[in-house]
């Protein structure tokens, strides 16, 4: 099975907070979205990591390493955020329209790839794109051994098809505790 990882996108720190505390005990990590504004609360009381979705982040990388981040998930690569892995696993965003080759030459400095499977990304709510299901038959035939992550429009519907089609872990937002009762009903 899939790891199933929780998405919070927080729009201040009350709702960071009140969002992890809507999460399940059971639960062993989450995925901060992050965009430009710096949303943290000390101590977060969970494992996580953290989607970079900012202008620039090399810039604010080593602040996420220090804060105790597992992975880091980037939609470019430089020299700033490289140097952490090892501390850290470091994953790749690959947005929908970005073609898998641009990604070839990446996999050697990166530990997953982080396949983004909506169009607009930095908001939950909308609908897993199809060609999602293209794009991870191509990255497993390329890379079999390096994992990956789905991320955006996953919910009850399509999770399965996902997991099925070579997922190794599926990050879930609006549809996380619909999904989660779901899984953990028996």
């Amino acid at each position: 099975m899939s790891e199933i990882i929780p998405a919070i996108l927080p729009t201040n720190i009350a709702d960071l907070d009140f969002k992890l505390s809507q999460i399940p005990k059971e639960v062993r990590l989450v995925h901060l979205d992050t965009l430009e504004a710096d949303i943290w609360i000390e101590p977060l009381g969970i494992n996580f990591e953290v989607h970079l979705m900012v202008k620039q982040p090399g810039e604010i990388v080593e602040r996420w390493v220090k804060r105790g981040a597992k992975r880091i998930i980037v939609h470019t690569l430089e020299e700033k955020i490289s140097k952490f892995k090892g501390k850290v696993e470091i994953g790749l965003a690959v947005e929908l329209e970005t073609p898998l080759e641009e990604v070839s030459p990446l996999v050697p400095q990166i530990d997953f790839i982080h396949l983004m499977s909506i169009a607009q990304i930095g908001a939950q709510g909308h609908p897993l794109d199809e060609q999602i299901f293209d794009r991870i038959k191509k990255v497993k035939e390329k890379f079999p051994q390096v994992p990956m992550s789905i991320d955006g429009g996953i919910n009850i519907t399509n999770y399965q098809a996902l997991q099925n089609a070579g997922a190794d872990r599926l990050v879930v937002g609006s549809g996380f505790q619909e999904l989660w009762k779901s899984l953990t009903k028996n």
